[in-house]
């Protein structure tokens, strides 16, 4: 069986690492590229960032204190990052943005996205913790993105939320035709987003719809009977109108295997002392073959590699301790 291997951050910085009177000074260099930035109080600003260069691709896990960023003309105008696009997941706390003339307010499981030719400016109200991916401007032909919100209840952002943490989660043991594959994945994602919601509100009833059918499917995915019967038969629905709904995600069938091998991949890092066979089990795969083949299809990696290279913890305890590591 091959061995994943671990993939090491390519720079880390942590204020935690460098004295409370320097931390501040030390993280405006680190930003200088970037943005400019002020504490918004008085005590120590905490602040790391934790990054991996993918190719054209860069991945960061953040966090931060109270404090204000700006990107100025001036800052613009001497960067290098001005080809580039910002795509940020707001995993914790809460954030105002100003994006040219709009002013917006960011909540958790919110995606943002700044056009690093422009200007922007944050501020983070409380601490926070981000998932970052920069990637070329031309990724996303000419759609407007600078100052887009994709909102946390929106099923095409849940969508692109739930592959940003997966990818995170396993992105230190992906080898490269992996990487290759998840990055292909997060940009169809991202233009499948951006794409729909060009469109306006034009299909808010049919996405109110759909969004009733998501939750439930969240709520019953232990249930083996969890499927287009039970579906239609609750929610009093034809087989035409619950595929159509589902038709742009593969269909119903490859929806609910996907939620449940999500699921999966969670309790396998969050439930350490349980065993393999009855998490599978509880979320209703019965043929273990044919789950490890959709498994490793959608993550890169086996059930048992994961176990293996993860220690049960939560997502932000994950991320704190892998400062350290």
């Amino acid at each position: 069986m091959e061995k994943a291997r671990q993939r090491f951050p390519d720079a880390v910085f942590a204020t935690s690492l460098i004295e409370p009177g320097m931390r501040a000074t030390a993280y405006r260099r680190w930003l200088r590229p970037f943005a400019s930035i002020e504490p918004r109080n008085d005590k120590p600003l905490d602040a790391s960032v934790i990054t991996y260069r993918l190719g054209q691709m860069t991945v960061a896990q953040s966090a931060s204190g109270v404090a204000h960023y700006v990107r100025d003309e001036h800052i613009i105008d001497n960067g290098r990052f001005n080809d580039c696009l910002f795509l940020r997941l707001l995993v914790q706390g809460k954030v105002c943005g100003r994006f040219g003339a709009d002013d917006v307010e960011i909540n958790p499981g919110d995606i943002y996205l700044t056009d690093l030719a422009q200007p922007s400016e944050l501020w983070v109200l409380e601490d926070c913790k981000h998932i970052n991916v920069m990637l070329p401007r031309s990724e996303v032909d000419d759609m407007t993105v600078h100052g887009r919100v994709l909102h946390a209840e929106w099923l095409p952002c849940r969508m692109l939320r739930e592959h940003l943490l997966n990818f995170i989660e396993i992105l230190r043991h992906c080898n490269a035709d992996n990487v290759v594959e998840m990055i292909k994945a997060t940009m169809e994602l991202l233009r499948f987003c951006l794409r729909t919601d060009r469109r306006g509100r034009e299909g808010s009833s049919f996405d109110d719809a759909r969004e009733r059918l998501v939750q439930y499917i969240d709520q019953h995915l232990t249930e083996r009977s969890l499927g287009a019967a039970q579906l239609q038969k609750t929610f009093g629905i034809s087989r035409a109108q619950l595929y159509r709904q589902f038709a742009e995600l593969g269909g119903i069938k490859h929806y609910i295997r996907n939620k449940r091998l999500q699921a999966v991949l969670h309790e396998l890092c969050d439930e350490r002392y349980r065993s393999i066979t009855d998490i599978i089990e509880r979320y209703g795969f019965s043929n273990e073959r044919q789950f490890q083949r959709a498994f490793r299809a959608r993550f890169g990696m086996t059930a048992s590699q994961v176990r293996a290279g993860w220690k049960s913890r939560t997502l932000g305890e994950r991320y704190d301790d892998s400062i350290d590591e």
